[in-house]
């Protein structure tokens, strides 16, 4: 036969022909020889699977059982995994635990057969049958193997009849082995049939194995080829870095020399480099060293030098590198910011409109009416003027704006382009000019005999010709005060003074006359340049930009002249080849000459615009136009949003939204984040306005237990309209970069993201909240979840994780209720009914997420409470079997090792009460040896 047995069961005799005896003994030789073989490559197979073993990722395994795979409970696969996932992934099932138990069909081993027919037959014909249950050569590699009777019996220890016990030898097998049967090994997997079959009767064939293959190694004379093994894990090998105490300078590195000609190196040396940002309140922080920093200590300046702040390593600085903080004052010597900015925005947003953009929930912001903002933005410079330079600039600047586009008494019902609103534009042009001009001491100046016509021409260039007039009688020059009244008369007048002045410099008479004569002479004959016995004389000459335009505005151009012709007369004057005026330059000191294209004044570009409705509003905005402080934007919004309640609009987007931001980020700088954001709702684009407020938002909101809002919160959410959910979200932002995970959760969920609130909570608030105790808290969170008709919001996870932890309170709740209630009825009917919930959870637990162990402790004492509840249910219906359900709850449970014991312990007890409590024993089919 295939085992090497007779067809009877008589012993064979042996033969008495010593031939044939000698042939006998050489088949009995070979037949040795080929075992002791085959027992050297079972050893061997043995060792590659014990070290395959070793090396098996039990993550991998896992990821097998849950895809349908079952190793053996004595493989050392299985001994190497973890047990609670081993029993989450296959403790699903699609019934209940309270169901009746479906009945299996008793397994029978197929080797009891044979344990009967192995009686009487010759040693050596075992020895074969035995090594052929270990390896079939004659086997396809494509046919699966064959399971043993001891393999089935570890695996159907839950699955036979009640009235299967298990031997002593079964003890010793793990106290986790209840599943459901599952198919053998595949030939692909990672242990072969040779290494499983090893491990099932190493017991069995130890001693003779080691003693055959010792043999084996003596007597073989030659050598069978066997495969050498495979090497399931590759470790690379790891040289440690070995780090300095110093830092080498970049000259002195070897790298340095390789920075012009390794791209693929750049790490070597740009490794070095740190990406500067700055922060709020203009913090930066910088890479420094321990030298650098100590330089920095020592100096005693007023204020650090830039140079010592980014100064480099030097090529002798072996110091540790450190890392400083720095911030800089980008307004320049401002110490009122607050008290001259607040009142303006206060200004603007009073008279502002509110736009609700459809599809957002951010408002936008426009002015209203310019005029009106004029207006107020100039009574509110008046108030400031006293203090200081900027203040007093700012009067100027919004006294021209009112001259040339405020509303006045004399203009009102009247044509824009009509000659008399030109002529009453270009009288309060003129009143402005006198009064930027007229200086503090002028008419309260005292002057004498030789020095009368010198104050009188400074008085004619600020328009003050009735005091030059009067001071010319005081000093009995009655000619000159007529020829003064008679200023700006007309044509006819001029072209006489002309033809006097000519005819003074043809007779060379005009050397007898005083300069400063001859200077208000050609003022009444407007002409700024003539040739003289003095030399060649111009009015123009070392007077500012102002002072020129306004001598063309008031002696130099015709009477019924306008704005524009003033300006471009001036124009001529200072972009003529042969420049005769001073251009107009800002009036702050070191202004840059440098550049590209000229820095005018901001009012001359003012001027420019209502002249030239076209003129560039970003030249115009640019703050190096009125402040030496390019940071100081100021100004230049505020000019910015009246200008476009003008009518002035063809400023680019982009350099709107950048003035917007820039003067948002000085006012966060100042500590006025809640007037930044103010700034930041006047971008048009929809995007940009949403990005910036919420970003401003997260930067600047305080979170706090006790303050639901603060001042400043309350006034961005009643005046201006943001939404509470951006607030909400910005505190929960704050909060979860503070570690406050509880504020963080209750902003998140008061901003209705429930998504990132349902990470939060799982992540940080319920394993804490189970293993303390604090259900209250955690439904508190968790209940915000349903919302108003009972379904829940769709949370990605929410069914493995929120739901899991909400119906467990649910199920703790309701078991708290049945215990203060003392009606046997209403108990069991709350008992009923508890059934199906608590079923359904005891399946879905083991799919709970365990990324910590925390996360894991929580799980296990959810499983012990609802193995509790599981015992309580079998107290209190006794028609169930408490034994079935006990085991479906150990198989889906991921309990413990201890707890599991101790309900292992229980289970089996309830097993025997009920086999005690059945028939007896010896009525029912006693199963073979070979099945126990």
């Amino acid at each position: 036969s295939k085992y090497g047995l007779g067809d009877s069961d008589e012993e064979d005799e042996l033969p008495t022909d010593p031939k044939k005896a000698k042939i006998a003994t050489l088949e009995a030789q070979q037949r040795a020889n080929a075992e002791k073989m085959t027992l050297n490559s079972l050893r061997q197979a043995q060792k590659i699977s014990e070290d395959a073993a070793r090396n098996l990722d039990p993550k991998a395994l896992v990821a097998g059982v849950a895809s349908g795979f079952r190793p053996m409970d004595d493989t050392a696969e299985f001994l190497l995994m973890d047990k609670t996932q081993f029993f989450q992934a296959g403790g699903n099932s699609d019934f209940s635990m309270f169901d009746p138990p479906r009945q299996r069909p008793t397994i029978t081993s197929p080797t009891a057969v044979l344990a009967q027919e192995m009686v009487g037959n010759e040693a050596h014909k075992m020895q074969l049958m035995k090594s052929s249950f270990f390896v079939e050569d004659n086997a396809p590699e494509d046919e699966p193997m064959e399971t043993t009777g001891r393999l089935l019996r570890h695996r159907k220890f839950f699955n036979v009849e009640p009235l299967v016990w298990k031997d002593g030898a079964s003890e010793s097998s793990s106290q986790y082995d209840f599943e459901h049967p599952s198919p053998a090994l595949p030939i692909s997997s990672s242990v072969s049939e040779a290494s499983l079959m090893c491990d099932a009767h190493y017991e069995e064939t130890s001693s003779m194995a080691t003693g055959s293959i010792v043999a084996a190694v003596k007597e073989t004379k030659f050598e069978m080829p066997v495969t050498k093994a495979f090497k399931f894990v590759c470790k690379p090998k790891v040289a440690p870095i070995k780090l300095r105490a110093t830092t080498v300078p970049l000259p002195r590195s070897i790298a340095y020399e390789m920075r012009d000609n390794w791209i693929a190196d750049l790490g070597f040396y740009k490794g070095r480099s740190f990406k500067l940002s700055f922060g709020p309140q203009n913090s930066l922080v910088l890479p420094s060293t321990y030298n650098n920093m100590q330089n920095l200590k020592e100096f005693t300046g007023p204020s650090l030098p830039v140079s010592m702040v980014f100064a480099p390593r030097s090529a002798t600085d072996l110091s540790p590198s450190v890392m400083q903080l720095v911030e800089f004052n980008m307004v320049k010597g401002n110490e009122g910011f607050r008290e001259s900015i607040i009142p303006h925005l206060e200004v603007q947003l009073n008279d502002c409109l509110s736009v609700n953009v459809e599809g957002s929930e951010c408002p936008c912001i426009h002015p209203d009416s310019g005029t009106k903002l004029i207006s107020k933005h100039f009574s509110e410079s008046l108030k400031q003027r006293n203090a200081g330079l900027k203040e007093d600039y700012s009067v100027s600047v919004w006294s021209l704006l009112f001259a040339l586009w405020g509303d006045h008494d004399e203009l009102v019902d009247l044509e824009k382009n009509s000659h008399y609103m030109v002529m009453c534009r270009r009288n309060l042009l003129s009143e402005w000019l006198e009064n930027t001009l007229l200086g503090k001491d002028l008419l309260s100046k005292k002057v004498s005999t030789h020095s009368y016509l010198e104050h009188m021409l400074d008085l004619l260039s600020c328009h003050r010709v009735n005091e030059a007039c009067e001071l010319a009688f005081s000093y009995d020059d009655a000619n000159l005060a007529l020829v003064l009244s008679q200023l700006s008369s007309g044509a006819v007048f001029r072209l006489l003074m002309e033809e006097q002045l000519f005819a003074w410099q043809q007779s060379k008479s005009d050397k007898y006359i005083d300069l400063e004569r001859l200077k208000m002479y050609m003022l009444a004959a407007g002409a700024p340049m003539m040739q003289s016995s003095h030399g060649a004389i111009n009015l123009l000459e070392n007077k500012n930009w102002l002072t020129a335009l306004a001598l063309q505005l008031w002696y130099f151009t015709a009477p019924t002249s306008s704005i524009t012709d003033a300006l471009n007369a001036y124009n001529d004057a200072f972009q003529a080849e042969e420049c005769y005026a001073e251009p107009p330059k800002p009036s702050y000191r070191d202004a840059p000459t440098d550049t590209k294209k000229p820095v005018y004044d901001l009012r001359y570009h003012l001027l420019q615009l209502h002249s030239k409705r076209m003129h560039s509003l970003e030249e115009t905005l640019n703050p190096i136009t009125h402040t030496a402080d390019a940071m100081d934007f100021r100004l230049s919004w505020l000019l910015l949003q009246t200008l476009r309640a003008l009518g002035y609009r063809h400023c680019s987007p982009l350099t709107e939204a950048r003035l917007s931001v820039d003067f948002a980020s000085q006012l966060e700088n100042e500590g006025l984040w809640q007037w930044g954001i103010f700034v930041l709702l006047h971008i048009k684009q929809q995007t940009q306005r949403e990005r910036a407020v919420q970003q401003m938002l997260q930067r600047n909101v305080s979170v706090s237990a006790k303050v639901a809002l603060y001042a400043e919160e309350r006034f961005i959410v009643e005046e201006l309209g943001i939404p509470m959910s951006w607030v909400d979200y910005a505190k929960a932002v704050k909060a979860g970069a503070s570690g406050k995970h509880h504020l963080q959760a209750k902003y998140l969920l008061k901003a209705k993201h429930f998504a990132t609130a349902h990470d939060v909570i799982f992540q940080h608030i319920a394993p804490d909240a189970i293993i303390n105790g604090k259900m209250k808290y955690l439904h508190s969170l968790l209940i915000q979840f349903e919302d108003t008709e009972g379904s829940s919001i769709r949370v990605p996870n929410w069914a493995n994780q929120g739901q899991i932890f909400l119906d467990f309170i649910d199920i703790s709740a309701k078991f708290k209720q049945i215990r203060s209630v003392t009606n046997i009825a209403d108990i069991n009917a709350r008992w009923e009914n508890l059934k199906p919930q608590l079923s359904e959870l005891c399946s879905r637990i083991s799919l709970l997420p365990c990324p910590t162990s925390k996360h894991r402790l929580c799980q296990s004492e959810i499983s012990q409470s609802l193995s509790c509840l599981v015992h309580g249910m079998c107290i209190v219906c006794p028609e169930m079997e408490s034994s079935t359900v006990l085991k479906v709850a150990l198989e889906r449970l991921p309990l413990p090792q201890e707890f599991a014991s101790k309900e292992l312990r229980i289970w089996l007890e309830e097993l025997l009460d009920k086999i005690q409590n059945e028939p007896p024993f010896s009525e029912r089919q006693q199963p073979t040896m070979m099945e126990i």
